[in-house]
């Protein structure tokens, strides 16, 4: 089975989310996933993809280091 990957794009979308929602930047995009309410942000197709790619129990793990 190929090992997934992010796109730059999905890479660049997730990053910015984290920086612009701080310590919770998990639990928000998390809330997100669920409810399809991104609030307008910008790169919210690449969030998306990302969690229909990887799944939300992805996330748990995932470390932007």
């Amino acid at each position: 089975m190929a090992k997934l990957t992010l796109t730059p794009a999905q890479l660049e979308a997730l990053c910015k989310w984290a920086s612009t929602h701080g310590r919770t930047w998990k639990s928000s995009l998390r809330t997100a996933w669920m409810t399809g309410n991104y609030d307008g942000f910008e790169g919210a197709c690449y969030l998306q993809q990302i969690r229909n790619t990887f799944g939300p129990s992805w996330l748990c793990n995932l470390r932007l280091d």
